[in-house]
């Protein structure tokens, strides 16, 4: 399912830790209707292999606090619905490997609780804007054998435009679709880790999945993960 061997040599690491490790969410009633949308995919299309997956994400900060790097949010997302294989983070206003940083972005690619490899934004500047609101694209791919993650459409007045090739991660895998998905993992492990009290909200918008005979699906239902957090 996932050779490490193959393209990155492990380092050994808790999974997350200390300030890093968002609380677990308590899903409120819109999470469970937008999951149950989601379970009803394989039932209504059972034949179909989901090759690629986008999550649409908003992050609206109230008052951030720069000579902190306040607030800072770690997003978690598994091709395979579980943190037992294959999963990615993306953190926003910190970088944690090989050591705590403050500001910018970070993508860290992780397979069960071994620390495989990460990459950097250039952007070390942290969020200093009052009333910013940070948009972006975690999209998972399978295409030609390789298993792509990375984020993309990012926007901020404090980074401007940001994703691509920086914050991106491509490995041989052998999974053959993505059709073990749950977008649980990203609500319940994603979350702010440090200073919740300077979120106003961090919000799943939009869910898109395509399949192998290129059909888009989209699950337009706002989930709001809980921001209220001691700093």
């Amino acid at each position: 399912m996932f050779r490490t061997s193959v393209a990155f040599a492990a380092a050994r690491s808790p999974r997350i830790t200390g300030r890093f490790r968002p609380a677990r969410r308590h899903l409120a009633s819109s999470s469970f209707a937008f999951l149950a949308c989601w379970a009803l995919v394989p039932a209504t299309a059972s034949a179909i292999e989901i090759v690629a997956i986008e999550e649409s994400w908003e992050l609206n900060v109230g008052e951030p606090d720069a000579q902190r790097s306040a607030p800072q949010v770690t997003m978690v997302t598994s091709p395979v619905g579980s943190l037992d294989g294959v999963y990615f983070l993306f953190a926003l206003n910190h970088q944690s490997h090989p050591e705590y940083a403050p500001g910018g972005m970070q993508v860290q690619l992780w397979n069960g609780t071994e620390l495989v490899a990460s990459h950097t934004n250039q952007e070390e500047e942290p969020l200093h804007h009052t009333n910013e609101l940070v948009r972006w694209v975690q999209r998972t791919e399978l295409k030609d054998g390789q298993l792509i993650f990375k984020i993309h459409s990012g926007e901020s007045d404090s980074w401007g435009s940001f994703g691509g090739d920086s914050l991106k991660f491509s490995f041989a895998s052998d999974l053959n679709n993505l059709n073990g998905y749950l977008p649980a993992v990203a609500i319940e492990e994603s979350g702010v880790n440090f200073a919740g009290n300077r979120v106003r909200s961090l919000t799943l918008t939009k869910l898109r999945w395509t399949d192998s005979n290129d059909q888009v699906y989209e699950l337009n239902a706002p989930i709001d993960v809980d921001a209220d957090l001691d700093p």
